[in-house]
């Protein structure tokens, strides 16, 4: 895994934080990694972390990414959704709020009295704010997931990357770039949206996560105009929001089915 950092201080925060410390934090607990694998994974977010937590949330003021590292590896049961807006994903109203919105991620620990703790992340990679509050509404976390089982969705997403391949093809127009600079734009975009994985036993998760990464790169590029007028843009759009919900709901699967065996093995 890399451990350095960009060279930018004022980029923003790469993708999948609160994934990526639930995941790192659960193969800790279960003996596939080591603590400070966690807390290189948290650096290689953002040079320093601020915890704010709300009353209630196992946390006292000043907490740190230790503290924060703590609190979710003591949590019973963990899982992560990734919703937006008209996706909420299962999400009560208690738990899908604006924070969680501007995140487009979420954290859910439940502990071993069913209490639910929410942990969302938003910065640059110079400083990550991490926010940990209780939630008040009923939710059984363990039962976060979705209704198909991983093995539909990964065949869904490999018809999705033709189907967004099709939509770029069909916004024509002049265009700035050639083939050798957009398939390095999409090159660029999918490194971008991986996710750093933990040792793990689950080849799927892998190719479901690529997978994803790679729609939804096509999609930013195709959302980007690429030259297309207004009109097919909104032609475009409501398929290309189909196809970045599905890589939401992708993503949440791999994940946490991860963190389901990490559970079992710890």
């Amino acid at each position: 895994m890399s451990r350095s950092l960009p060279e930018s201080s004022h980029a923003l925060l790469r993708a999948w934080p609160a994934s990526a410390l639930a995941l790192w934090t659960a193969a800790w607990r279960a003996g596939a990694v080591a603590p400070d694998d966690v807390l290189h994974t948290l650096h290689d977010y953002a040079q320093s972390h601020d915890v704010d937590a709300a009353p209630g949330a196992a946390l006292s003021p000043g907490a740190t990414a230790l503290d924060l590292i703590r609190v979710v590896g003591d949590a019973a049961v963990s899982a992560v959704a990734l919703p937006a807006a008209g996706d909420a994903q299962g999400l009560p109203p208690g738990v899908f709020d604006d924070e969680v919105l501007g995140a487009g991620e979420v954290l859910l620990l439940a502990d071993a009295d069913r209490a639910v703790t929410a942990v969302t992340a938003r910065g640059t990679i110079e400083r990550c704010r991490w926010t940990v509050r209780p939630i008040e509404a009923m939710l059984d976390v363990e039962a976060l997931g979705p209704e198909q089982g991983i093995g539909e969705i990964e065949y869904a997403l490999r018809d999705a990357v033709g189907e967004a391949a099709a939509v770029i093809a069909g916004l024509s127009g002049p265009r700035s770039s050639g083939p050798a600079d957009l398939r390095d734009a999409l090159a660029a975009r999918t490194r971008a949206g991986l996710l750093d994985l933990p040792p793990h036993d689950r080849p799927r998760v892998d190719r479901m996560l690529a997978t994803a990464a790679q729609i939804d790169a096509i999609v930013e590029l195709a959302g980007g105009g690429l030259g297309a007028s207004a009109r097919q843009l909104e032609a475009a759009d409501s398929e290309l929001r189909r196809l970045t919900g599905l890589t939401r709901r992708a993503r949440a699967a791999a994940i946490n089915t991860l963190l389901r065996d990490y559970r079992r093995s710890a």
